[in-house]
């Protein structure tokens, strides 16, 4: 198995568990869902922050420094939007498959900018897997 998928079902894992364990903590204390991501963020600088220490990079370079900056905002806005939606008492079992369906997105935006189109022999997979999210997504929303 390649590294990249070990560290692809580990984020399925986190990000499943993540999502369950904030739903417990806005039930338990109410807080505001701006508060819950204030201290989700904290929370990932924290981890990340013990990355910087125990692993430093000098790896520093404008363009994609900046690129990584902003792909953090576009992120924490996806988690405040996430966040906004459970404090409005949303089902998590009915939320997760509307916002995974980013798989899609994120599918369609690889193969048209970063130019990752599948070969014959994966198009069928990568394709009806796509479908296949959108009508999960859809049928949990109606």
């Amino acid at each position: 198995m390649p590294n990249w998928i070990f560290y692809g079902l580990v984020a399925f894992i986190c990000f499943a568990v993540n999502t369950i364990i904030y739903k417990f903590a806005q039930q338990k204390g109410n807080f505001s869902p701006y508060y819950g991501a204030l201290l989700f963020g904290l929370g990932a600088m924290l981890l990340f922050g013990l990355f910087f220490v125990f692993k430093p990079s000098s790896n520093f370079e404008w363009k994609s420094s900046s690129l990584a900056l902003f792909a953090g905002v576009i992120w924490a806005i996806g988690f405040l939007a996430v966040a906004i939606a459970i404090f409005q008492k949303a089902e998590v079992a009915r939320l997760a498959p509307i916002y995974n369906a980013n798989t899609l997105l994120a599918v369609f935006l690889g193969i048209v900018f970063l130019k990752e189109i599948p070969d014959a022999s994966q198009i069928f997979r990568v394709v009806a897997g796509a479908v296949l999210i959108v009508i999960g997504a859809v049928l949990v929303s109606v």
